[in-house]
């Protein structure tokens, strides 16, 4: 639904990359969290919330938490809150899984494809960055749930691009959200990498951009999937 909301969600990403490009950190106190909290609004007066929908408003809610542990100022003075802000994020992952297998697919051989493929992928691109863990010893602790983390995005990716095959999603929402599903994984391999193996240049930006992409695809995908007469004007 193409209303005052979408155009709100819209224009402060817009003002989000631009803090982020200023390195305005303490201006994202304010328009990091309003991207997620617009973007939970225009979810619900969309009706998004009902049905299977349930899942990704919860997403939100708990990508919403994410954000706001991660923010840069408030690591700065508590680095522990990346952790809440890795288990935050965990349960976003956890509930699309939930929400994209609603409801639960039939397992076939094309399935089992993307399933294969999205392991290898995450075997290698997890490994190195398993590997840069255990190169310091303060971080030795995030393997586990760095891993587990990992195994929950792979899960969501996989679940989303199966619905490119499945016959109740229709072409432009399954599209919509493969696309969501690829670039939040892309998103969070950046942010890891730049973190824990080696600094990516713009790796900041690259993540900022990607991420509210990824958030708003997997979402627009899931309203024109779930919600009975949505439009996206």
């Amino acid at each position: 639904m193409i209303n005052l909301g979408f155009f709100l969600i819209l224009l402060m990403a817009l003002v989000d990359w631009y803090a982020v490009f200023r390195d305005l950190y303490r201006l994202r106190y304010l328009t990091k969290p309003l991207v997620l909290i617009l973007l939970i609004v225009w979810f619900t007066q969309s009706g998004g919330w009902q049905g299977s929908g349930m899942f990704f408003g919860v997403g939100l809610v708990f990508s919403l938490f994410g954000d706001i542990f991660l923010l840069k100022g408030l690591l700065k003075a508590r680095p522990d809150f990346f952790q809440w802000g890795l288990v935050s994020f965990l349960v976003a992952q956890v509930s699309y899984v939930i929400g994209f297998n609603q409801p639960r697919p039939l397992l076939s051989l094309p399935t089992l494809g993307i399933i294969v493929v999205v392991a290898l992928v995450g075997f290698f691109n997890g490994g190195r960055l398993i590997r840069s863990l255990n190169t310091k010893p303060s971080n030795q602790k995030l393997v586990l749930p760095v891993t587990v983390y990992m195994i929950a995005i792979s899960l969501m990716l996989a679940s989303a691009l199966n619905t490119l095959l499945r016959s109740d999603w229709l072409a432009p929402a399954a599209l919509l959200a493969a696309l969501g599903a690829t670039l939040f994984y892309v998103s969070d391999s950046i942010l890891a990498h730049d973190e824990f193996s080696q600094p990516i240049r713009t790796g900041e930006m690259l993540v900022t951009v990607t991420y509210h992409l990824a958030q708003f695809a997997i979402i627009a995908g899931y309203l024109m999937h779930g919600v009975p007469l949505w439009i996206p004007y």
